[in-house]
């Protein structure tokens, strides 16, 4: 028993440099994104049945049709992997689309969930691994500086992340290989010198997510989940910078810089999805049709929940405590608004997964942290 306590609190750190317990949000982000990608395809599939039943119908009976569009509806998502062998459906989907849907399920949830939890720990344990000089003097009770992992263990840890994360795009095909080296020439950026710039730090932290999203499905019609997510990383971030009392400070000329950066990456999403949607005519949507109108309130009242929660959890919080906080949590937001777009995809089941894992993450961690002190884990671990 005395060999295993001192084995937790070096877990626990290993843990905190690969952030593990805040990787669940881009995890459900790149989710949100695969999944989409099949719903997009069975809704190509559905329309397709559709058609063609209503082709046959001037051959056959009403009762005919109906039953055979009924079937090919309800069985279009369970058959989803050979939807592409019909070149009507096939011309209708995004190359991505076509390529996840004849993806086991398994293999694309599962790929997706190592390019994510890999990309994520990489640019975690690499920044750590950077900083280990500078927080020696500013903050010396992170893992590096306070002797719980060696600085060349964040490095190694770096690296075999990197290396999951790329393997986990590798199903995906070339576009996604290529969407992940793009991907890690931003975390690269923004962790050796960009975090130091505030305003370029910000909305390269935002293009990350951005970038994180479609890695995978580069040419998804569903970008305003995309502009989202970024837009809450930009906002978060810059609110943490500011609650954390970083140096130097936001200038007002840094947050303009930062406000037109978001602004210019807002505008490119908005033009991409209405190009992507119909085009720039009268019938142009921002988002595929796939998507219930009435139902996209729930993200919008998934972002409003979290701030709420926010508001609370920070309630008599200030300094670099709060902005931790305000990081810890704002990635598990992510999870919670995501599952709101998945639910207004019509997929309430893996909406209800996605939320359910959030908020058990969510409690485990305060678990977690309430045990740390006891097994003298590192203060950056305390409430």
């Amino acid at each position: 028993m005395r060999a295993v306590r001192p084995l937790f609190p070096r877990i626990l750190a290993a843990v905190e440099v690969a952030r593990l317990p805040v990787a669940f949000g881009v995890v459900a982000n790149v989710w949100l994104m695969v999944l989409l990608a099949r719903v997009e395809a069975s809704a190509a599939a559905t329309s397709a049945a559709a058609s063609t039943a209503t082709s046959a119908s001037t051959s056959a009976s009403t009762s005919a049709s109906t039953s055979a569009s009924t079937s090919a509806s309800t069985s279009a998502f369970d058959t989803i992997d050979a939807v592409t062998a019909d070149a009507t459906v096939a011309a209708a989907l995004s190359d991505s689309a076509q390529l996840i849907a004849a993806l086991p399920v398994w293999l694309a949830l599962g790929a997706s969930m190592a390019f994510a939890v890999g990309f994520m720990a990489f640019g975690a344990a690499l920044n750590d691994a950077l900083d280990a000089k500078r927080d020696r003097a500013f903050a010396p009770e992170r893992p590096i500086p306070s002797g719980s992992i060696a600085a060349r263990r964040a490095f190694h840890i770096a690296f075999a992340a990197l290396v999951l994360g790329v393997l986990g795009a590798l199903p995906f095909g070339t576009a996604a290989l290529a969407g992940a080296l793009v991907l890690a020439a931003i975390v690269l950026g923004y962790d050796a010198f960009a975090k130091h710039i505030p305003a370029f730090g910000i909305v390269l932290a935002g293009l990350a997510t951005a970038a994180s999203m479609l890695a995978l499905t580069p040419d998804s019609p569903s970008l305003v989940p995309v502009w989202l997510a970024m837009s809450q990383t930009m906002g978060v971030g810059a609110l943490a910078y500011i609650l954390g009392e970083k140096r130097p400070k936001l200038s007002r000329r840094a947050v303009l810089l930062g406000a037109a950066g978001w602004g210019f990456w807002s505008a490119a999403l908005f033009a991409l999805a209405l190009e992507r949607n119909g085009g720039f005519g009268a019938d142009a949507t921002l988002l595929p049709a796939f998507f219930e109108r009435s139902l996209l309130v729930l993200p919008v009242l998934a972002v409003i929940v979290c701030a709420l929660f926010g508001l609370w959890k920070l309630r008599g919080v200030r300094g670099p405590r709060a902005a931790e906080k305000l990081l810890r949590y704002g990635s598990l937001w992510k999870a919670i608004v995501a599952a709101g777009w998945l639910a207004a995809a019509g997929l309430a089941t893996e909406a209800l997964a996605v939320a359910g894992i959030a908020i058990a993450i969510t409690a485990l961690l305060s678990i977690a942290r309430e045990l740390a002190p006891q097994a003298a884990a590192p203060a950056s671990w305390r409430s």
